[in-house]
């Protein structure tokens, strides 16, 4: 990993650390409203049948009943394949995101929006979205694993743009749907990508550091 790509991981982290907190301030001075109402109203405009049944279909993708196994099945055939590293990284995309969410609910205990619900609506507090917050750091970490796994195939220079529509998509289906308001969406995605780019910073220092040639001893000259 050369310097100026480190440094571009890590910037990313920070922005969206930063974007995160902004939006956390601004919902604690409560000024999302705006931003909340507005996000309904477009997602009222939009609604049909065919993308309220494709939205219903794809929020199940964040859900913890998909990511939950999905995550124990990739990162137990990872450490059996010895590619410890890898497995490492997917174990703290899902379980940092995880264990952070639950605490910035408990903390901020926000109710569930009451405007419309094309779902059932679960029993969790609202903000920030745990769908948006743990599934787009996660498929977007598989794309890239999957992407370097598979380099020299013909479908991976779409492979990450396609993750970024789907996690976009799957993120938005929880205002689409009413189970979330869009400060609790974007507060969520703004911390995943920030896990993202700070988890992928941390594997690829670790390649560059076991991938470094040996310097060989010097011997003083006498």
């Amino acid at each position: 990993m050369t310097d100026d790509h480190g440094k571009k991981l890590a910037s990313g982290s920070v922005v969206f650390f930063a974007l995160a907190v902004l939006l956390i301030g601004m919902y604690m001075a409560g000024k999302v409203e705006g931003m909340d109402q507005a996000g309904f109203a477009l997602a009222a405009g939009l609604r049909t049948e065919w993308l309220t049944a494709f939205f219903r279909a794809l929020t199940n993708f964040g859900s913890a009943v998909v990511l939950a196994p999905l995550g124990a099945v990739l990162i137990i055939w990872l450490y059996a394949r010895k590619r410890r590293a890898e497995s490492v990284a997917v174990l703290l995309t899902l379980g940092g995101g995880e264990l952070l969410n639950e605490a910035l609910k408990a903390v901020f205990a926000r109710a569930r929006p009451t405007v419309f619900h094309l779902i059932e609506v679960p029993d969790s507090f609202s903000f920030p979205s745990g769908h948006a917050m743990i599934a787009p750091a996660f498929y977007l970490l598989l794309a890239y694993l999957s992407s370097r796994e598979y380099a020299g195939k013909t479908w991976v220079p779409i492979l990450q743009p396609l993750t970024c529509l789907f996690v976009v998509l799957l993120a938005a289906s929880r205002v689409y749907l009413g189970v979330h308001f869009p400060s609790d969406v974007l507060t969520g995605f703004c911390f995943s990508l920030c896990g993202y780019f700070l988890v992928r910073y941390g594997y690829e220092r670790h390649l560059a550091r076991r991938h470094a040639p040996v310097r060989p001893l010097s011997v003083p000259r006498e």
